[in-house]
């Protein structure tokens, strides 16, 4: 028996149809450049060795030679650090797949010759067949909306990774700055207790200070550099952090620089004006969220859809038989049709339901968590600013105004060379206490600025919130 499928012409025509959806990502990375540009004000771009390639590591290398501000180091780590440029490659995948759910399956041709078991007769029955899944056009559309809505949620998941990336980045270049502020302040301090040392030496040669004494300003110098020993060890640790955030190797890790100290707190807060709407209204991982129940509600129709109607294969035969002088030819019309007799799908269709149900609630307590951010983010910027104020405007000017006074009764000989050093000490405590709590304000800052930008922060306000309490506390508490 010979059996021939032909495709009819209507179904041909949507095979060429089907092809038609381009492969190139390249649009779908604009989208993304354009929501990080919105929300972050920064580029990103796509290595992909053309001439504008060439122009942003020109344009990269020109800010490494610069004093980099906050903003800048943001830049390069969005441009120059290959950690992102693979993800992007996500895009070209579920681009691909987008085309891919446009295409209908490739017909199965099968072809066999057969042979009568005579020795006398040369020539056998010849069978070729083609065979079309005809059912996948009703299913098409369908696919691609899967496909289209999945391609979405990656976009989403990209300028999300890009967005965490900066912040990432802001935190990194705060903690360097404060370390180098720290690095200044204790070499200061070094410097100081030095020359007191020095001072000391003399004046116990002369017979007017006990050991004790001496040993009391020794201990003050070697305190002072064991804190400049730990100041430069974090600065070295962040300064690394921040060359692989920005994707720095060579001569370039050596090049750069920042200023030594953290801005000043401005006067102002920031705006907090519905802040809890325009973070929901800004969020990515709500809309993260949000994007899964589309694609799980369009794959849900799909299952629907292919366990209502059974897999259709349709086609024609045709079949040759017989011998050379008694050949017969038939052909007519082929239908396969899968029976629904065990699966009807019964099982997928609540596996698709309880899908969406789950992605629902998620969405509801993903709104939650964003509120509480909200919320959070704005008492611990708020808290970070008062305790910055609080040490410009009483904790420092009340421990320069102590120690002058105590060097002044020290010098008439009305204090003890103990008091002094206390004095000294809770100075250098305030003064590493105002680094630290202007440390949290910008770290808490970043966290405010990254979720305007559309994420969560992820940690870190809380524990420097304490660990700047905690210096805020020992030089106040005086």
């Amino acid at each position: 028996m010979t059996t021939m499928r032909a495709i009819p012409a209507a179904v041909a025509g949507a095979v060429l149809l089907s092809g038609c959806a381009s492969l190139s990502p390249e649009q779908a990375f604009t989208d993304v450049a354009a929501n990080v540009e919105q929300r972050t004000g920064k580029q990103i771009e796509w290595d992909t060795g053309s001439d504008e390639d060439i122009l942003v590591r020109n344009r990269i290398d020109h800010l490494l030679h610069r004093r980099l501000t906050a903003s800048q180091t943001i830049q390069i780590a969005l441009l120059n650090n290959e950690s992102l440029q693979a993800p992007y490659a996500k895009l070209g995948v579920a681009q691909a797949d987008l085309v891919q759910a446009g295409l209908l399956s490739n017909p199965v041709v099968d072809a066999s010759v057969l042979w009568p078991y005579r020795p006398e007769v040369a020539v056998g029955n010849i069978a070729i067949g083609v065979v079309f899944n005809f059912i996948e056009l009703f299913w098409k559309r369908y696919k691609k909306a899967v496909a289209k809505s999945a391609l979405e949620e990656t976009k989403i998941q990209i300028a999300s990774m890009v967005i965490d990336h900066a912040a990432d980045t802001n935190m990194a270049y705060v903690d360097y700055v404060a370390a180098r502020q720290k690095i200044e302040l204790f070499r200061r301090v070094v410097n100081s207790a030095r020359a007191t040392v020095e001072s000391a030496k003399a004046i116990r040669r002369a017979g007017n200070a006990t050991s004790l004494d001496f040993e009391e300003q020794q201990n003050v110098l070697t305190q002072a550099k064991l804190e400049l020993a730990t100041a430069e060890a974090s600065a070295a640790s962040t300064r690394e952090r921040l060359n692989v955030l920005m994707g720095l190797t060579g001569r370039q890790t050596k090049v750069w620089n920042t200023p030594i100290r953290l801005p000043k707190v401005g006067r102002s807060p920031p705006t907090f004006d519905n802040f809890e709407r325009r973070a929901i209204a800004r969020s990515l991982d709500l809309a993260a969220v949000r994007q899964k129940i589309i694609t799980l509600g369009y794959k849900y129709q799909l299952t629907r859809k292919q366990t209502l109607l059974p897999d259709l294969g349709v086609g024609f035969e045709y079949e040759r038989t017989g011998e050379e002088d008694d050949r017969e030819s038939e052909i007519g019309p082929v239908i396969d049709v899968t029976v629904p007799l065990f699966d009807q799908g019964q099982a997928k269709r609540t596996r698709g339901i309880m899908e969406v149900r789950q992605a629902r609630s998620e969405y509801w307590a993903m709104g939650v968590k964003v509120r509480s951010a909200a919320r959070l983010a704005k008492a611990e910027l708020l808290t970070n600013q008062k305790l910055v104020r609080y040490y410009e405007r009483a904790v420092l000017p009340q421990q320069a105004r102590l120690l002058h006074a105590t060097t002044q009764q020290y010098n008439a000989m009305q204090e003890d060379v103990f008091r002094l050093i206390r004095a000294k000490r809770e100075q250098i405590q305030a003064g590493n206490g105002y680094i630290d709590a202007l440390r949290a304000y910008w770290r808490s800052r970043a966290n405010y600025q990254k979720l305007l930008s559309g994420r969560m922060p992820e940690g870190g306000g809380e524990i420097v919130v304490a660990a700047a309490g905690g210096g805020g506390g020992e030089a106040g508490g005086h």
